[in-house]
């Protein structure tokens, strides 16, 4: 049985939760990051595999943190991973090394998937709580305005720490992340259901399969997986076509903030297009990413760039839709779990495509790799989008119990 908790602090815990967006995207080392592993004598295969530990730990500890968050509680799963945070930054601020800089992203990779998930179950938890959840997109969507915003404004401001001094975007960084325990340490635990399990690796797996059998939350789960991988290895993309259509470095910062800003604005804008066009909209308009992924390919072009910042609204206006449909179909016990699926998904088909796509460069070229990207996301995301449709009005909600 759920404990009654007082209504005040749990209002308290939204803006906190976007304090917590906020700091945890301010990241002015980003931009500068190559740059100091270069100065520090690391070269290519280093660089990536440092990349690939990230991404490796991400992807083993996603589901098991969110689970954790399902049975101790959200605030201390996010007090855990808020702590690893700036130890991470710690570990680059102070390393010169290799082995440096792959504990500064273990350190990372445990805050990261901690929060993944588990701060929207929070959010969704408290405004249930509050009797607001058919606000949750609205604030999914100003958490993307606030984290985009906070990367955007860290781009800029990372590049010119970095031209004073090369470590100095590092202290900056690490002064900024000390709010984030903080911020976690203040929020107030939502009315829920825990989750008690004899066998929480059975649980485990007994939820992700309940969720992968169900017609009404795999495509939705598999969906969310590949908007992350495909947003994400674009992302990368992007600096290449920069470098190819001969865009300085300089300009690199910039338009990373613009891109960072149009996600803002989608993920902002998300609630109100839902509203006024409906949720089904913003999935429709997501598809378009693949289209200027072939665009972009076939027509490298100075005139296309404007599709860049336009992939980055349409991935954010979706992901809000996204996420409510997953709070809406299962119970607050396997919340956190089932969110963390998502972003597993994500993990599985990036480290699946990013390399391939890597690969297609070298072997061929980055017009055949952004072109065989965008024709990937269409024939994957066609086929879930219409099962996503099929069951769009079928209203379950499972305890992982079945």
């Amino acid at each position: 049985m759920a404990t009654a908790i007082d209504p005040v602090p749990v209002s308290r815990n939204l803006w906190k939760i976007l304090a917590m967006k906020f700091s945890g995207e301010f990241l002015p080392i980003a931009p500068v990051l190559i740059l100091y592993y270069t100065v520090h004598g690391l070269n290519s295969t280093q660089i990536f595999t440092i990349q690939a530990i990230f991404h490796l730990g991400v992807l083993l500890l996603e589901v098991p943190s969110g689970y954790l968050a399902d049975v101790i509680g959200r605030r201390k799963t996010l007090v855990f991973g808020a702590i690893f945070y700036p130890l991470g930054v710690a570990a680059y601020t102070l390393g010169h090394s290799f082995s440096a800089f792959v504990l500064a992203e273990l350190a990372w990779a445990v805050s990261v998937s901690m929060r993944s998930g588990c701060d929207s179950a929070m959010l969704f938890d408290s405004l249930r709580q509050l009797g607001r959840e058919g606000e949750y997109k609205r604030f999914e969507g100003k958490c993307a305005l606030v984290a985009r915003s906070g990367t955007a404004v860290s781009s800029v401001a990372g590049g010119l720490l970095a031209s004073v001094f090369l470590r100095l975007p590092f202290l900056v960084n690490f002064a900024s992340s000390l709010f984030m325990p903080a911020l976690a340490l203040s929020l107030a635990e939502p009315e829920r259901e825990p989750r008690r399990s004899k066998d929480p690796l059975l649980d485990i797996l007994r939820i992700c399969r309940h969720c992968l059998l169900q017609p009404h939350i795999r495509p939705v789960i598999l969906f969310c997986g590949l908007l992350m991988a495909g947003q994400l290895t674009a992302l990368w993309a992007y600096f290449l076509l920069y470098k190819e259509l001969g865009i300085g470095v300089g300009w690199f910062g910039v338009l990373f903030a613009v891109f960072q800003l149009a996600g803002a604005l989608g993920g902002s804008r998300s609630h109100a297009f839902s509203v006024r066009f409906g949720a089904r909209a913003a999935l429709y308009l997501a598809l378009l990413s693949p289209l200027f992924f072939i665009l972009l390919g076939l027509l490298p072009s100075l005139w296309l760039l404007p599709l860049v910042p336009a992939n980055a609204l349409l991935w954010n206006l979706a992901y809000p839709v996204l996420l409510e449909r997953l709070n809406l179909a299962v119970g607050s016990d396997v919340r956190a779990t089932v969110l963390s699926l998502a972003g597993m998904a994500g993990s599985v088909t990036f480290i699946v495509i990013s390399p391939l796509f890597g690969r297609l460069v070298d072997a061929v070229s980055l017009s055949a790799a952004f072109a065989a990207l965008g024709g990937f996301f269409l024939l994957a995301g066609l086929p879930l989008l219409a099962a996503m449709l099929r069951n769009w009005q079928k209203e379950v909600t499972i305890h992982g119990k079945q």
